[in-house]
């Protein structure tokens, strides 16, 4: 049985609701169709604007929606009669536009109408349905890139720890460096992260407000999420390499990190250069090259890094300075931005841009 009104006011007769009801379906954007108990049509309204009815003939499923979606809606009409239940059926238009049809029938008969269909437009809900399944498979693969990046991490840093409270001080170093870059990355809608904010935030995170020790120069390029998240972990183990080992608190010298795009075969490189200064006399050089502290970080900069963006590396030490180039493909379109060739220090946000 069909529910009636829960209440209404004793003096107002429910004949009296009945515009006020199709007033609503249509401010819901429905469609209504009412029909006798022979399938004819007795009343139409608001139909999608992809169908539409001829006011000189007598309307009827085949002349408005075609034979193909006039035989899905019989069979779903004598299933709702069978049953007394609402049957539903959902029909997809070439143009890749989606309608909702819900049929009822009437029992007992409300005057001739014996049957009700409505029809919703779901277009649109079907459509962020499908974005919001891609977003979640999207979080799921990237879920898992994290998750393997922190069990290589833990794996690699117990390898090469000294002690207990060195492996603690080293994974939480680059957890934290990873965290860092997805935050931006998330900031952005999962479309990436920008090399010089990417840079920023690592340096940032370690030198107590000295973030002008770095000098950014070159294209300022939205990296792929996985990019950005690699190339953070390799600024991160430049940084804190530098920090324990290097010179440039003390002399204040400036670290340049360069990046250049070119074209290789028809693909698009970005290249990007790091140059540190040393000062000979007071940089503990073999420690640098070495120790079992280091052994990771330079497996991180020569192997896991550019192993991950299907790129090339270099890392190297001499006297006067320790220079680390990574060369990998990228996607450039819009997302290039140019940073002024005299150079920008990481610490400082080109307002512009």
């Amino acid at each position: 049985m069909v529910q009636r009104f829960l209440w209404h006011a004793q003096d107002l007769k429910e004949d009296r609701l009945n515009s006020f009801f199709i007033s609503a379906l249509v401010d819901m954007r429905a469609s209504l169709i009412l029909q006798d108990e022979e399938g004819s049509y007795l009343c139409v309204t608001s139909l999608p604007d992809c169908w539409t009815v001829d006011r000189n003939s007598t309307p009827g499923d085949t002349s408005i929606f075609g034979p193909e979606i006039a035989a899905q809606l019989s069979e779903s009409r004598r299933r709702a009669q069978r049953t007394g239940n609402t049957d539903q059926i959902e029909v997809r238009l070439a143009e890749d536009r989606i309608f909702e049809f819900r049929v009822l029938s009437v029992l007992p008969r409300v005057g001739d109408v014996q049957m009700i269909t409505t029809i919703i437009d779901r277009t649109e809900d079907r459509r962020r349905e499908k974005v919001l399944q891609q977003l979640l498979r999207e979080v799921s693969h990237r879920s898992k890139n994290l998750l393997a990046i922190i069990q290589s991490i833990a794996t690699q840093t117990s390898q090469h720890a000294d002690s207990i409270e060195a492996y603690v001080q080293k994974f939480r170093g680059r957890i934290f460096s990873l965290s860092r870059s997805q935050d931006l990355i998330t900031d952005s809608g999962w479309r990436g992260a920008y090399i010089r904010e990417l840079l920023e935030q690592q340096v940032g995170s370690y030198v107590n407000g000295n973030i002008e020790l770095v000098r950014f120069e070159g294209v300022n390029t939205l990296l792929s999420p996985n990019a950005a998240m690699h190339l953070g972990l390799a600024f991160h183990e430049l940084v804190i390499n530098t920090i324990t080992h290097g010179t440039i608190l003390k002399t204040n010298d400036t670290i340049n990190v360069q990046c250049s795009l070119k074209t290789e075969d028809g693909v698009k490189r970005l290249q990007v250069v790091w140059n540190e200064p040393i000062a000979r006399d007071r940089y503990f050089l073999e420690d640098r090259l070495t120790t079992p502290k280091s052994r990771f970080g330079r497996a991180i900069l020569e192997r896991v890094v550019p192993i991950s963006v299907n790129g090339a590396a270099t890392y190297s030490i001499t006297d006067t300075g320790i220079k680390y180039t990574l060369n990998f493909p990228v996607d450039i379109d819009e997302s290039l931005r140019a940073v002024p060739a005299s150079g920008q220090s990481a610490g400082k946000r080109n307002r512009s841009s």
